[in-house]
C-alpha cells in the first residue's frame, strides 16, 4: 500500500521534486510510466526533472533509467548547443553497458547530430550506422520500424544534395519502413502518419529542388498525398499544416500554377495569425510577391514584397537582440550570413520535428541559394555601374550626339533631335525627375516640344517609355545616395520612397525591383556588410 500511494503521488506531480526516503523508492516500472508522462521540452526545469529520475534509477540499480534520463538529457543538451555535455551524456550511457536496443539506437542517433554540428563527418556516419544496427534489433515491430525509419532518414541527412542517388535511396527506405507499421497499433498510428506526411514532402522537394532538372511528375505525387491529409488525416494536417501548405505552394509556383500557390501562401498567412510562426509567413509572403509577379499583378506584387521586405527587416532585428541577450550561446560570425543563417535557424526546428522535414529546409535553402547567387551577381553589377557612373554619363552624352542621324521613326530633323537631346541630358542632371506630378506632357511643355516628339526620342535614344525611363533615374538617384551617404542606409523604406519621388512605398519598391532586380532592403542590407 506504502509504494501505491507513493506511486499515486508520482503521478500527480508527474516529476517529483522531492526524493523519498529510501524504503519508499520507486520500481523500475514506475519510472518507465514517469518518463512516458514527460514531454520534450527543453527547460531548466525539466533538467531538473530528469536528473532526479536517473537519482531514483541510480539508487534502485535502474541501469535502463539511467540510460533513458540520459537520452533525454541528450536531446536537451543538443538543442541548447552545448555539445561538451552532450558528448559527456553519451560516454556515460556508453559506459553502462546498456543491452537496450531501443536506448543504443537512439543514443547513436543523437551522437550523430552532436557529430555533426562539431564537423565530424566520419564519427557521424558510423554513428548512423551503429543506431541502424540496433534498431534492427528492437523486437517489438512498430517500434522497430518508427527507429529504423528514423535511422534512414538520418542517412538522408547525412548525405543530402551532395549525393543525389543516396539520398533518394534512403528516403524510399524510410518510406518502406513507415508503411509497415500496423494501423492497429494506436500508440504508434499518428506517428506513422506525420512520419509519412514529411517524408512525402522531403521526396516531393528532392525531385523539385534536388535533381536537376525537375521533376514535375515525380513530385507532384508526393505533395498531393501530403496536402490530402486536410480530408484523409486532419489531426495530422492541423499539425503540420504549415510545411504542406508551403511546400505544396511552392510546388505550385515551380509548376507555373500561380493561382493556386497564391491559395495556398494566402491560407498560410491566415493559420499564421493564430499560430504564431513568422518564418512560415515570410515564405508565404515569397510565394505570393513571385506568383503576382509571374501573373503581371504589380500592386499586389508590391504589396508582398514590401511585407516581406518588412518582415525580414523585422526577424533580423529579433534574431540581433537575442544574439545580444544571449551571448553565451556563442552565434558564430558565419551564422550572420544570409544561406548559412538559414540552414541554422532551421537546424533547430527540424531536429525538434524529429529530423522529418529536413528536405523541405534543404529545397528552400537550395532555392535561396540560388536566388541569393543572382541577385549578388547582380548587386556587384549595379555597385560597378553606380562606381563608373560619370564616365558612363559622358561617353554616352557624346555617343548620343553624335549618332542621331535617321533614328528616330517619326519626321523629327537632325537639328531638331540634337537639340532635344542636348535638353535631354539637360534635364537628367537637374533632378527634376524626382517632381511628384511629373507627366510626358509637363517635359514635353519644358522641352518646347510635343509629346509625340519627346516619347519617341526616350524610347530611340534611351531604350525604354516614358514610365521606366523616369523609374530608371530616380532608383539611379536613390540607389547612388545610399551608395554614397552612409546616412541614407538608416533611413525606412517610406523616407525614401519619397525622396526619390514616390507616392507610395508600394510603387518604390515595385520599380526599384524593376529596375534592379531586387529589393530596396536586400540592397541595404549588403551596403551594410560590404561598404
Amino acid at each position: 500500500m506504502a509504494k501505491f500511494y507513493c506511486f499515486i503521488f508520482f503521478l500527480l506531480f508527474l516529476h517529483p521534486v522531492f526524493i523519498p526516503a529510501q524504503n519508499n523508492l520507486p520500481t523500475k516500472q514506475e519510472i518507465k510510466k514517469l518518463y512516458d508522462a514527460m514531454d520534450d521540452s527543453t527547460t531548466d526545469q525539466q533538467i531538473g526533472k530528469i536528473e532526479k529520475i536517473i537519482n531514483l534509477s541510480k539508487k534502485i540499480d535502474y541501469k535502463e533509467g539511467v540510460g533513458i534520463g540520459n537520452v533525454k538529457l541528450m536531446y536537451i543538451y543538443y538543442h541548447r548547443s552545448d555539445y561538451k555535455k552532450a558528448m559527456e551524456l553519451i560516454k556515460e550511457t556508453e559506459a553502462l553497458d546498456l543491452d537496450n536496443n531501443r536506448i543504443l539506437a537512439t543514443m547513436y542517433f543523437h551522437k550523430s547530430f552532436v557529430n555533426k554540428a562539431m564537423g565530424i563527418e566520419k564519427e557521424e556516419l558510423q554513428n548512423i550506422k551503429d543506431g541502424l544496427k540496433y534498431a534492427k534489433k528492437i523486437e517489438e515491430p512498430s517500434e522497430r520500424h518508427i527507429l529504423t525509419s528514423a535511422l534512414y532518414n538520418r542517412f538522408s541527412i547525412f548525405y543530402d544534395y551532395k549525393k543525389p542517388d543516396s539520398l533518394i535511396y534512403y528516403l524510399k527506405k524510410e518510406l518502406e519502413e513507415l508503411q509497415q507499421i500496423n494501423d492497429g497499433d494506436q500508440e504508434y498510428r499518428a506517428k506513422k502518419h506525420e512520419k509519412i506526411a514529411l517524408n512525402n514532402l522531403n521526396i516531393g522537394n528532392f525531385y523539385l529542388g534536388v535533381i536537376q532538372p525537375q521533376r514535375l511528375d515525380l513530385a507532384e505525387p508526393h505533395y498531393l498525398e501530403a496536402y490530402n491529409y486536410k480530408t484523409t488525416q486532419p489531426e495530422i494536417f492541423e499539425k503540420l499544416d504549415m510545411p504542406i501548405l508551403c511546400g505544396t505552394g511552392r510546388f505550385y509556383l515551380e509548376k507555373h500554377d500561380y493561382k493556386k500557390s497564391i491559395e495556398l501562401a494566402n491560407e498560410v498567412v491566415r493559420r499564421e495569425k493564430y499560430k504564431k510562426n513568422p518564418t512560415y509567413r515570410l515564405y508565404a509572403y515569397m510565394l505570393l510577391a513571385d506568383s503576382n509577379e509571374e501573373l503581371k499583378n504589380p500592386s499586389e506584387q508590391a504589396r508582398y514584397t514590401l511585407l516581406y521586405a518588412k518582415l525580414k527587416d523585422s526577424l533580423n532585428n529579433a534574431a540581433k537582440k537575442e544574439v545580444g541577450q544571449q551571448v553565451d550561446r556563442l552565434v558564430t560570425a558565419a551564422e550572420a550570413k544570409k544561406d548559412k543563417e538559414y540552414t541554422s535557424n532551421f537546424r533547430i526546428f527540424l531536429f525538434i520535428a524529429g529530423g522529418f522535414i529536413i528536405l523541405l529546409a534543404l529545397s528552400i535553402w537550395l532555392y535561396w541559394k540560388r536566388k541569393n547567387k543572382t541577385l549578388h551577381w547582380k548587386y556587384e553589377a549595379l555597385i560597378s555601374k553606380i562606381s563608373n557612373e560619370q564616365n558612363d554619363i559622358q561617353e554616352e552624352s557624346g555617343k548620343t550626339r553624335d549618332n542621331t542621324e535617321s533614328k528616330t521613326s517619326v519626321n523629327i530633323t537632325d537639328e531638331t533631335a540634337k537639340a532635344l537631346l542636348a535638353k535631354l541630358e539637360k534635364f537628367e542632371q537637374s533632378e527634376k525627375y524626382l517632381r511628384k506630378d511629373i507627366s510626358l506632357t509637363w517635359m514635353a511643355s519644358q522641352f518646347n516640344t510635343n509629346t509625340k516628339y519627346l516619347s519617341e526620342l526616350i524610347k530611340t535614344y534611351r531604350d525604354k517609355n516614358f514610365t521606366t525611363y523616369i523609374n530608371g533615374l530616380r532608383i539611379g538617384y536613390i540607389t547612388k545616395k545610399l551608395y554614397e551617404n552612409p546616412i541614407y542606409r538608416e533611413y525606412k523604406i517610406n523616407y525614401l520612397a519619397e525622396e526619390c519621388g514616390y507616392v507610395t512605398p508600394q510603387v518604390f519598391v515595385t520599380a526599384f525591383k524593376k529596375e534592379t532586380g531586387f529589393t530596396p532592403s536586400y540592397f541595404l542590407e549588403q551596403l551594410k556588410v560590404s561598404v
